[in-house]
């Protein structure tokens, strides 16, 4: 997941960008709106981070007017906190709104529904496996697994959505387990993983970091 974060507090947009690419989000992070607006029309990404309040004009209005060509999912990260701001924002076509201070788990909880909500439905391959999304089925050579655990499907289907890119063992936990998860759990769950897939080659450990699916 790609995201462009609009914050012009600098000790704030750098321990943004940190806690977002810890947690495995591909982050630019911009101070200005005319650059925002720039890299916006210019290049794609899969979510705006935006806080309202940049060098004493509304980011808002920037919002208004990408809407116009542009449907990529946004945030308002923000200290305007009254009814009118977030009704305001709502209308502009925001996806969520968060007031400052905020949690970072809070935080990183909403980017992952709103990935999960614009996940793309369907079937995705590797090789010569196929995961249809929407009846939650792999097969391997047109023939179904039939004893998955709905976490080694929703593992699976991360690491395919994301194959040829190392994927952070941190991010895999919190995406399948948030808090529940560990190391160990995750280990038992790739090692089962392999198992049933009958590859132990297909999923990579990138040693230090997480795993890896390449095509």
């Amino acid at each position: 997941m790609k995201i462009l974060l609009l914050e012009d507090d600098k000790t704030l947009g750098k321990a943004l960008k940190e806690l977002l690419e810890q947690n495995g989000f591909e982050t630019e992070w911009i101070t200005e709106l005319d650059d925002f607006s720039l890299f916006a029309k210019t290049r794609t990404y899969d979510l705006f981070i935006m806080d309202r309040a940049i060098k004493n004009k509304d980011s808002i209005y920037t919002l208004k007017e990408l809407r116009k060509t542009i449907s990529t999912p946004a945030i308002f990260l923000t200290v305007k906190s009254s009814l009118s701001d977030k009704l305001e924002g709502f209308e502009a076509q925001i996806d969520d709104y968060i007031t400052k201070p905020f949690y970072k788990e809070e935080l990183l909880a909403r980017i992952r529904a709103i990935a999960n909500r614009n996940m793309p439905k369907g079937i995705l391959k590797v090789k010569n496996i196929e995961i249809d999304t929407q009846k939650h089925v792999v097969y391997i050579d047109s023939n179904p697994i039939e004893n998955l655990t709905q976490k080694e499907f929703m593992l699976l289907e991360y690491l395919v959505r994301n194959k040829n890119k190392v994927v952070k063992t941190d991010s895999l936990i919190d995406y399948i387990w948030n808090e529940d998860g560990s190391i160990e759990t995750l280990k038992s769950h790739i090692y089962s993983l392999r198992k049933k897939l009958s590859d132990k080659d297909l999923i990579k450990t990138i040693k230090g970091y997480g795993y890896k699916i390449d095509e």
